[in-house]
């Protein structure tokens, strides 16, 4: 007589882990106490034509092979030659023949009568299984269609498991793959660079494990003059950046992004203009690259008092001078990535001591909390207007704003902040 699963079995099924050998065991458990002293055994078809022995249990219920390779990828499995035929599309009742009485199968499983059942899975039938009885009647009674049913039924939850645990290997690798992209990006970043008449502080965090966001930091004194004089505080560049979308794909084009501006000789034009102009125009490849960057680069020039910007679609910064707040909206022009050759114009803002400059990307302002609603630009403002001098207190107190407005320290979008603060004396 045929029994159905209990609930108590599709619940075990159901929470298998994927580990193969367990399910084989979990499987001889199941079917042992369903259906009595009656053999079991898994056949797997590579595609080369032989049938493979990928587990087998005896009538006692002892595993004389577990299922340690049951989709044939480390070669543990024995074959089985001349056993194609027990793999057909049709569930199969009766007696063993000679061939199957004299193969491994039948002499590790002795058999008077027997069934082999395929097992569906993707459209395919590559596996089977076999039950095996030593009474030549023990079958007989036994519905067919309904065995077959119930067998494909074991057989989905435990393929559905191991696709689960390829699925969380393959993911692991990824993500493996990625940390190492993180790695090289975080590399690119500047490592506590340190000028001459400024101070800044910095708060990265890539949404996911990499991110599109980038920043830079170069000094630039003896780019400008070659003669500048050790005591003058020193010319320096900024670069913010951020590729449209984020994780790895954004993450791959920040680091072609970085790769492009390191071979810039400053043949474009003076200051950030010419960068970006040389950038944009290196950053079209042969083919439709699906991102765009927008970018804010910044030259400071002490000596002369003023600041070069040059705004490829990015977010105004924002400046505090004497206790007031300005967004630098000039300069502003369209993102990378847009027209070939598009040349970028430097625009240019009175620098005096004490000015504080706020560089951030989108992921600041357009972080939302529960309700929806952005952090947005008048909170950041409002922040930093209230806040210390130094740049990392004011750093400090958006971000203690910001996480506590979106419930962590990590956003939905890559956030970058940039906080510069330029000392109380300028060259003359």
């Amino acid at each position: 007589m045929l029994m159905l699963p209990t609930t108590d079995d599709l619940k075990r099924l159901s929470a298998f882990d994927g580990d193969s050998v367990a399910a084989w065991r979990l499987n001889t458990e199941l079917l042992h106490a369903r259906y009595g002293t009656i053999g079991f055994a898994l056949l797997h078809r590579p595609g080369d034509g032989v049938v493979q022995l990928a587990a087998l249990s005896t009538p006692s219920g002892e595993v004389l092979i577990d299922a340690r390779d049951p989709i044939g990828e480390l070669g543990l499995a024995p074959r089985l030659p001349g056993s194609p035929a027990l793999l057909g599309e049709q569930a199969w009742r009766g007696a063993p023949d000679t061939l199957w009485r004299e193969s491994l199968l039948g002499r590790l499983l002795p058999a008077e009568s027997a069934i082999v059942l395929p097992l569906y899975a993707n459209g395919r039938t590559d596996h089977a299984l076999v039950f095996a009885h030593s009474d030549d009647h023990a079958f007989a009674s036994i519905e067919l269609p309904l065995l077959h049913t119930i067998a494909n039924l074991y057989g989905a939850y435990i393929s559905g498991a191991l696709d689960r645990r390829d699925l969380s290997e393959r993911s692991r690798l990824a993500e493996s793959e990625i940390r190492d992209l993180a790695d090289v990006q975080r590399r690119l970043l500047p490592d506590n660079l340190q000028f001459r008449g400024a101070d800044y502080a910095v708060h990265y965090q890539p949404s996911l494990t990499a991110g599109g966001d980038y920043y830079d930091f170069v000094r630039l004194s003896h780019r400008v003059r070659a003669d500048y004089p050790a005591d003058w505080p020193d010319v320096f560049g900024v670069l913010i950046a951020d590729v449209s979308g984020h994780g790895a794909g954004a993450a791959m084009e920040a680091v072609q992004f970085d790769a492009i501006l390191r071979t810039y000789k400053g043949d474009e034009g003076a200051g950030p203009a010419g960068a970006l102009t040389y950038a944009n125009r290196y950053y079209f490849s042969r083919r439709p690259r699906g991102h765009f960057i927008t970018a804010l680069g910044l030259l400071y020039v002490p000596h002369e008092r003023h600041f070069r910007i040059c705004n490829a679609g990015h977010l105004p910064p924002l400046r505090r001078r004497a206790g007031q707040i300005e967004r630098l909206s000039v300069g502003r022009d369209i993102p990378i990535g847009i027209l070939r050759e598009h040349r970028y114009e430097n625009a240019h803002a009175d620098a005096e001591p004490g000015d504080l400059l706020v560089l951030y990307t989108d992921g600041i302002v357009e972080a939302r909390n529960g309700a929806g609603e952005e952090f947005g630009i008048d909170r950041m403002s409002t922040i930093v207007q209230r806040s210390g001098e130094s740049p990392a207190e004011i750093r400090d107190a958006i971000l203690s704003a910001l996480f506590a407005y979106q419930e962590g320290d990590v956003g939905r979008d890559d956030q970058t902040l940039l906080v510069i603060r330029l000392e109380d004396r300028i060259a003359t």
